[in-house]
């Protein structure tokens, strides 16, 4: 009976140790699956966060490049000069209320906008109908404006 009890205590001792070994290894793969699992989210996640923000970068990028271009396409050039006798051209002129106009700089930064003044040519203030009817070449009549 001794040796009966001893081989059932031999046989209980190596099924207890086989199946703390398969305990140990399965916690060991359960822990290896959530550590691919995080990395993996990890990764996915990186990887997501770069991709809204590119997204986000490039919309911006083209949004202020088309904002820009508009603004461009709208805005005419303001070369400086001198306000009684344009030494350069400008891009940015017009009829305004029946006379010629063109930007100017003054002699004090405009907090406003743009300075801008009357021409005239060797016989005075030119009148227009439409803004082609004049030249950003000529003089100012005037100061420029503030």
């Amino acid at each position: 009976m001794l040796k009966t009890s001893i081989s059932i205590l031999s046989i209980s001792i190596l099924v207890y140790l086989f199946i703390e070994n398969i305990n140990r290894r399965t916690y060991e793969f359960l822990d290896e699956i959530e550590q691919r699992g995080n990395t993996f989210l990890d990764t996915t996640e990186k990887r997501l966060r770069q991709l809204i923000n590119d997204t986000i970068y490039n919309l911006n990028n083209q949004t202020t490049e088309q904002i820009n271009s508009i603004i461009h396409a709208n805005k005419k050039y303001i070369p400086l000069q001198n306000p009684y006798g344009a030494t350069t051209c400008t891009e940015w002129f017009g009829c305004h209320k029946g006379y010629c106009w063109a930007g100017c700089a003054g002699a004090l930064p405009s907090l406003t906008g743009p300075e801008w003044c009357y021409t005239k040519t060797s016989v005075g203030k030119m009148t227009c109908q439409m803004d082609d009817d004049c030249d950003g070449c000529w003089r100012c009549s005037s100061p420029c404006s503030i």
